[in-house]
C-alpha cells in the first residue's frame, strides 16, 4: 500500500508498518472464524452474514474484515455512540456491551444485532472490539426480523439502544440475558449467536494483546496511526484523478410494504481536487413502511460502492473514508427518525444507494486521463436481497424459522474486461456464500425441486452482467408455514454502462396445487416444465403472512447484474458457447446479439447480415461508420467526443447525448424484447428505458431505466 507521491517519515520501518497492518487484518479474520465455528445459525456459518472489527478508543478502525461492507457504517456508529452513551460510566476487562437499535445504535435493521467490548492494557483502555450478526430472530410482528406490515419501529423488533450491557467482568448479566429471550422466537439459538459474538470479540482481544506485548504499546500507536495517514493519501491520490465537478444521479425504492410506491434516493456528488462530497438532499421523505435506510446503513452503503471502486487494494482502516463526506436530511428515507421502520432499509434503500454511487463514479471515472481509474467503470450490480422467510412447526412439533441465504444469488455488474459474476451477491458482500441445498433440508422441513441459473435475469453486453439464482423448494416434514417475502429489485433494475443493457429483476410465486407429489411418486424429478399447477399466484413485491401448505410449491428468482458495452460487439463465438452452455437462448443470442448459432457454431455471414440490420433498425437508415469490436462507451479528446468502436465523433457538448439519437420505451416490454424479465408496474409513475445511439454507427451508447416525471 504506497503512493508515488507519498514516503514514510523518517524512523518508520516499512516492514514493521506492514507485520503490525497485516497482524491486524489476521485478527479480526480469525475473530470471523471463532464465531463461525461457535455459532449454530446458517446466516452465520453458511452464509457469512457478519462482520468483525477493531477500534480506537474513540471509534476509529484500525481494521475491517472482509465479510459484509455495509456494517462498515453499521459498526462504526454503533462503537462511536456506544462511547457516547457510556461516557463516566465504569468499564472492566470482560465487558460486553449488545445493541440492535437502528435509530440510537446506527444498526442497519434489528437483526444485525452488534456486541462491542472494551479492550484493555493494564487499566488503560486502548480499543474495542465489535462483532455483529444477523441474528434469525429479534422479536416483533413477523417471525425473521422483516416486517413489510409494520408502520412504525417499535413493531419490528425488541430495540436494544447503545449502553445495554450483556457480559460484565466475563459473566452474563442475567436479567438482562432472561428479557431478551422472553422476546425472541428462538432463544436457544439467538443466545448462542449472542454468546458467539462475545466469543469472537474475545478472540480479538488477546491477539490484540499479544500483538501490544510484541512491539510495545506507543509503537503500535505510531504504526496505526501511520496507516491511517496512508490508506487515506493513495484514496486521496485517486479521487485527484478524476475529474473535479458536479455529478448527479438518482435510484428508486420499490413499495414500502403497504402500498406499491416508489421513493427516490437522489445524490450529488461534488468532487473538487482530493475531496468527494455525496449529499443525498432532494432523497424522499422517510415513510411509514420497513425502507427507511439507518444513517449507519447509509454510511456503509456508501462504502459499499466507493471501497471496490476507488480503494480495491487499500487495507481498510479509518483513512478510506476520511476523504468522503456524506449529507443526508434528517426526516428523510436515508436518515430517518423515530419512529419510521427500518426493518428492510438497508437491502432496499441502502442498496439503492450504493447502486446510486456506483453510477456517479461510473459517469466521473470515465472521464478520467488515467486508464486504471477509467476501468473502474462497471455495469451496476443487480444489488438486492430477495428475501424469503418462512415460520412453522414441524411434523415433529419444532417451531422453527427459516431466513433463506439464497437470497444473496443475485449477479454482478459486468465489468470493462469480462462477464460479471453469476450469483455474486450484493456489491456490499465481499465473502458471499449461499447455504448448501442439503443443510437447508437437513435443518428446516424444505425440499429443493431446482437450484439454477436464471437466463432471464442478466444484463446482456460486449460484456455480460452476472446471472441470479431461481430456485423452488415444497414442504417436506411440515404441513404449513407463515412466509414473509420481499424483491426490492422488481421494476427499477440495475443498469448497465456504455452501452451496456440493465439486468432482470426479482419476484416470487405460489405454485397452488400442484403435482409435486405425483411426481416423486411416478419416479420423476419434477421441473419447471415438467410440473404443473392449480394456479400461480404472483406475490407482491413485499408482502407477509403468507400462507404455503403441503403440496404448494415456492418459487423465487433474483435480479441479475447490468451488462457493459453494446451487446453487437460482443465476440460472437462467446456468445455462441453461452448458447452451448445454457446461459442465453438462440432466440436471445439472434435478437440482442445479432449472433446466429446454428448446431453450437456461429453462422458468420448470417451473423453480419443480423447485426447490420440490428444497425438500421436502431437510427432507421444505414450506418456511415462501421463499428467493429471494442468499446462503446464515449470516451473525450481534444476535440469533444467519440465513439471508440468506430471513430465516430459526437460533437463537443459538454454532454455527448445532446448528439445522440434517443429512443425511449417502457423498461419491462423493451427488456422483454432483449430476453430480460422485468415486472412491470400497472399504476402510478411508469419505469422507461431511454436508449442512446450513435447516429453516425448505430453503436448503443447508453442504456438508461429512469422513472417517469
Amino acid at each position: 500500500m504506497t503512493s508515488s507521491s507519498y514516503t514514510l517519515p523518517a524512523g518508520f520501518d516499512p516492514v514493521t508498518l506492514e507485520v503490525i497492518r497485516m497482524r491486524l487484518d489476521s485478527i479480526v479474520e480469525e475473530m470471523g472464524i471463532a464465531m463461525i465455528r461457535s455459532s449454530g445459525s446458517p446466516v452465520i456459518t453458511e452464509a457469512g452474514d457478519f462482520n468483525t472489527a477493531l477500534f480506537d478508543p474513540t471509534g476509529r478502525i484500525y481494521a475491517y474484515s472482509d465479510y459484509v461492507q455495509f456494517h462498515i457504517g453499521s459498526g462504526s456508529v454503533a462503537v462511536q455512540n456506544l462511547v457516547k452513551a457510556i461516557e463516566g460510566e465504569p468499564l472492566a476487562p470482560g465487558d460486553a456491551f449488545i445493541s440492535n437499535d437502528p435509530h440510537t445504535a446506527g444498526a442497519s435493521h434489528p437483526p444485525d444485532t452488534n456486541v462491542i467490548s472494551p479492550i484493555f492494557h493494564g487499566y488503560e483502555l486502548i480499543g474495542w472490539a465489535q462483532s455483529q450478526a444477523h441474528l434469525v430472530d429479534v422479536g416483533g410482528m413477523t417471525p425473521g426480523g422483516f416486517a413489510p406490515g409494520a408502520h412504525d419501529c417499535y413493531a419490528e423488533a425488541l430495540r436494544l439502544p447503545p449502553g445495554v450491557k450483556i457480559f460484565e467482568r466475563g459473566e452474563p448479566v442475567e436479567w438482562v440475558r432472561r428479557i431478551l429471550l422472553n422476546n425472541v422466537r428462538v432463544p436457544v439459538l439467538y443466545w448462542n449467536d449472542v454468546r458467539s459474538l462475545v466469543a469472537s470479540n474475545n478472540t480479538g482481544i488477546r491477539r490484540l494483546l499479544g500483538t501490544i506485548e510484541e512491539f510495545g504499546l506507543e509503537r503500535f500507536r505510531e504504526y496505526s496511526q501511520l496507516s491511517f495517514q496512508l490508506a487515506e493519501q493513495v484514496v486521496r491520490d485517486r479521487i485527484r484523478a478524476i475529474p473535479d465537478g458536479v455529478y448527479t444521479a438518482e435510484e428508486w425504492t420499490e413499495h414500502n410494504g403497504h402500498v406499491d410506491e416508489l421513493y427516490r434516493v437522489a445524490c450529488t456528488m461534488t468532487k473538487r481536487d482530493d475531496q468527494i462530497t455525496f449529499d443525498f438532499s432532494g432523497s424522499s421523505e422517510q415513510t411509514d413502511g420497513f425502507v427507511n435506510c439507518s444513517y449507519g446503513a447509509l454510511v456503509g452503503s456508501v462504502a459499499t460502492a466507493v471501497v471496490p471502486i476507488l480503494a480495491w487494494d487499500v487495507p481498510f482502516n479509518e483513512g478510506v473514508m476520511t476523504a468522503f463526506d456524506i449529507l443526508a436530511e434528517p426526516g428523510s428515507i436515508v436518515n430517518p427518525r423515530p419512529p419510521a421502520p427500518i426493518s428492510n432499509g438497508h437491502l432496499t434503500t441502502g442498496a439503492r444507494v450504493s447502486r446510486v454511487v456506483t453510477k456517479l463514479l461510473n459517469d466521473a471515472c470515465r472521464g478520467s486521463a488515467d486508464d486504471t481509474i477509467r476501468d473502474r467503470t462497471q455495469g451496476v450490480w443487480a444489488d438486492s436481497w430477495t428475501g424469503g422467510i418462512s415460520a412453522g412447526t414441524t411434523d415433529d412439533g419444532e417451531y422453527f424459522v427459516l431466513f433463506n441465504m439464497d437470497g444473496g444469488g443475485m449477479g454482478a455488474g459486468a465489468q470493462p474486461d469480462r462477464d460479471g459474476l453469476d450469483c455474486a451477491g450484493m456489491m456490499t458482500q465481499v465473502n458471499n456464500m449461499l447455504p448448501d441445498v442439503e443443510m437447508n433440508e437437513m435443518l428446516y422441513p424444505v425440499l429443493y425441486l431446482w437450484k439454477q441459473l436464471d437466463t432471464a435475469s442478466a444484463g446482456h453486453g460486449s460484456h455480460r452482467g452476472g446471472l441470479g439464482l431461481r430456485f423452488a423448494w415444497t414442504l417436506h416434514g411440515a404441513q404449513e408455514v407463515t412466509q414473509t417475502v420481499f424483491a426490492p429489485t422488481a421494476q427499477v433494475v440495475a443498469d448497465g454502462f456504455g452501452g451496456g443493457l440493465p439486468g432482470g429483476g426479482s419476484g416470487h410465486e405460489v405454485w397452488r396445487g400442484t403435482d409435486v407429489a405425483q411426481l416423486f411418486a411416478d419416479g420423476l424429478v419434477p421441473d419447471p416444465d415438467s410440473l404443473t399447477a392449480a394456479d400461480r399466484e404472483l406475490l407482491a413485491i413485499n408482502q407477509q403472512s403468507v400462507s404455503i401448505r403441503a403440496g404448494d410449491v415456492f418459487v423465487q428468482w433474483i435480479a441479475g447484474g447490468g451488462g457493459y458495452g453494446d451487446p453487437l460487439l460482443r465476440d460472437p463465438r462467446l456468445v455462441a458457447d453461452d448458447v452451448r452452455n445454457g446461459y442465453v437462448t438462440a432466440d436471445t443470442a439472434r435478437r440482442t446479439y445479432g449472433v446466429i448459432v446454428a448446431d453450437g457454431t456461429v453462422d458468420e455471414t448470417a451473423t453480419l447480415r443480423a447485426r447490420t440490420a440490428l444497425r438500421e433498425e436502431r437510427l432507421g437508415s444505414t450506418p456511415s461508420h462501421e463499428a467493429s469490436a471494442g468499446l462503446s462507451a464515449p470516451r473525450r479528446d481534444a476535440d469533444g467526443w467519440y465513439v471508440p468502436a468506430s471513430g465516430a465523433r459526437l460533437g463537443s457538448a459538454d454532454d455527448w447525448r445532446s448528439e445522440a439519437r434517443k429512443a425511449t420505451y417502457f423498461a419491462a416490454e423493451r427488456l422483454a424484447e432483449y430476453g430480460v424479465r422485468v415486472r412491470p408496474r400497472t399504476e402510478g409513475r411508469r419505469v422507461l428505458i431511454d436508449e442512446f445511439y450513435s447516429p453516425s454507427c448505430g453503436t448503443l451508447l447508453e442504456a438508461a431505466v429512469r422513472v417517469e416525471g
